[in-house]
């Protein structure tokens, strides 16, 4: 059994619809309310019932409608967020979607992606004394909360649909370009997540679109780093996603690219050396 407040924005939606659809049959308060927990398996209260049936209370009225319709913008938000967003519930039941990075440039296009699917997004930059400052990117949206938890399949299905974005989106947060700095001869662009089935499904979108990478394990559970002066650990596996093969790299860089500039100079300027292709002029803004 769940409660109105565990619904995300379209199971709201589908079920204000199908109360007032109850109404119109003919059914009364009480037995909207048993049949919807008979058949949803969502407690819903006779008053409640009766509030949305005469339009007394709109259960949008204190949430912002985002549009979760798969588009450019949300698939690039998705990619972020398994990368470097971060999603949490601070006080007040304020469901809120974070990003920290150090790329004014990144910050900026995550959060156009962010208003153009309406979750109103506010950008600011934070100093730290124990690192360098952040930008930062908040929104407080519970549709897109709740959305973002979905298991990662259904999130997948929007990537499937714009894959270009997803992995722009996602080597953003996770991408690095390496170039031999020696011979300038080989480069590769590799990601790294601690998550395994992200980066299979990021291999298979990179595949659908000719780019060809592979996977490996980068740090072991338990493998020793320091940070800052201090000893950790590694609580599990941390996975690469690499893309190395001259051509596939060529193709990144042209058909998906990365947001953030420096990363893209790098990649650039390797590609130049090697008399490939030049992507410098193309736009790769989400």
């Amino acid at each position: 059994m769940r409660a109105v407040s565990d619904l995300g924005q379209k199971e709201l939606q589908a079920l204000l619809e199908y109360v007032k659809d109850l109404r119109k049959s003919g059914l009364s308060y009480s037995e909207i309310a048993k049949r919807t927990l008979e058949e949803r398996g969502i407690k819903v209260s006779k008053a409640t019932v009766l509030r949305w049936c005469k339009a007394q209370h709109n259960p949008f009225s204190r949430t912002k409608t985002v549009n979760l319709e798969p588009s450019p913008s949300l698939a690039y938000v998705i990619g972020v967020y398994f990368g470097d967003a971060s999603v949490g519930v601070h006080g007040n039941y304020k469901y809120r979607l974070r990003l920290k990075v150090v790329d004014k440039e990144f910050a900026e296009a995550f959060a156009r992606a962010l208003k153009e699917i309406g979750a109103k997004p506010h950008m600011g930059y934070e100093n730290n004394i124990t690192r360098s400052g952040r930008w930062y990117v908040e929104s407080t949206s519970k549709s897109l909360y709740m959305f973002l938890k979905q298991p990662k399949e259904k999130l997948f299905e929007v990537a499937r649909e714009y894959p270009k974005e997803f992995l722009r989106g996602f080597f953003d947060s996770e991408g690095h370009v390496y170039v031999d700095k020696n011979t300038f001869r080989s480069a590769y662009i590799a990601a790294y997540n601690y998550d395994l089935d992200v980066l299979d499904f990021s291999r298979e979108l990179l595949s659908s679109l000719s780019i060809h990478s592979k996977i490996r394990v980068s740090k072991r559970a338990g493998t020793l780093v320091i940070i800052r002066g201090k000893e950790y650990s590694y609580k599990s596996n941390l996975y690469e996603l690499r893309i190395y093969r001259i051509e596939s790299v060529r193709k990144f860089a042209t058909d998906i690219g990365f947001t953030i500039q420096r990363k893209q100079k790098k990649l650039n300027e390797w590609l130049q050396h090697r008399g490939l292709e030049n992507p410098s002029n193309r736009d790769v803004q989400t």
